[in-house]
């Protein structure tokens, strides 16, 4: 906290839903201008979000990006547009039982993420512990979608990338004191796409922070020259781990406290400022408030 203004970026990290996107899922034209101002100035731009290729892939195209992209909490890394796998860390496949265990303990329908070749899969159980959540998650993405017992869901498989789980706020939090056991990395938000609550679990030590190191190593960037921007409790460990991690205007207390510096919300062209102010304007007076952990606009 004693540095008054960031270091030169190099690679930008940016989350989608809750960051990039506004509330109505849009990218606005000065978000859109600050990413092209950012790549135009030199800086390699990515995404990095709990979201699958499919639907994280248009958004890179709307973006003008050609590099590796960071999903699901950081488990794959995928090039893009290219779909060529760069990096995984999958969840063993009895830990991931585990969980699938954990989950219908509490009247939870898990889902399984896979990845083969460059196919992207989602197991599931037999449709009892559907819920109008996961109804309209499946009907978003139908295809690639299988349904197993569930004691053959992860028993005997392919490691997966993540087990994950759509439900209330309640049903979700009431699995913390279980997860936290595993020998897993997880993570929970109390509202997610599908308005509900939702939790991941993945690898141990597996985050959007270890995805954003592994690409900087990739490319020769060193984390202090790494800036990455959320809002959510999935982003905390990548703001702390850059060397500039910029938090949201709606972010909870906990997301703030891990990252350098607080923009505006995303209904305030909270990236396009962060973007503006801190990557853009190295050289800005360190006696500016913006240079402090405070909220601007």
């Amino acid at each position: 906290m004693e540095e008054k203004e960031p270091p030169a970026i190099k690679l930008l990290a940016i989350d989608i839903d809750g960051t990039l996107l506004t509330p109505q899922k849009e990218l606005t034209v000065r978000t859109r201008a600050a990413v092209r101002a950012a790549q135009e100035a030199g800086i390699v731009v990515t995404l990095a979000t709990a979201r699958r290729y499919i639907n994280t892939g248009p958004i890179a195209d709307e973006l003008g990006l050609a590099i590796p992209l960071i999903l699901c909490d950081g488990a794959l890394i995928m090039q893009h547009p290219e779909r060529s796998i760069v990096y995984t860390q999958p969840l063993q496949a009895t830990i991931a039982q585990q969980a699938v265990d954990m989950m219908l303990r509490c009247g939870i329908q898990p889902v399984v993420h896979h990845i083969q070749g460059t196919i992207e899969e989602m197991w599931t159980g037999p449709a009892e512990f559907d819920n109008q959540w996961l109804e309209e998650y499946f009907t978003a993405f139908p295809d690639h979608l299988l349904r197993l017992p569930y004691e053959r869901l992860c028993d005997g498989q392919p490691d997966p990338l993540r087990v994950v789980a759509f439900a209330s706020e309640e049903r979700v939090y009431s699995m913390v004191s279980e997860v936290s056991g595993l020998d897993c990395a997880w993570n929970a938000i109390k509202r997610g796409n599908y308005g509900c609550a939702e939790m991941a679990v993945m690898r141990r030590h597996c985050s959007k922070a270890t995805g954003v190191t592994r690409l900087a190593e990739r490319l020769h960037i060193p984390l202090s020259q790494v800036m990455a921007i959320g809002d959510n409790n999935n982003d905390l460990e990548m703001l702390e781990a850059v060397g500039w991690g910029v938090a949201m205007g709606h972010a909870p207390a906990p997301v703030k406290q891990a990252a350098r510096a607080v923009t505006a919300s995303n209904t305030e062209d909270g990236v396009a400022l962060a973007i503006e102010h801190y990557a853009l304007r190295r050289g800005a007076s360190a006696d500016s408030n913006s240079f402090r952990r405070e909220t601007w606009r």
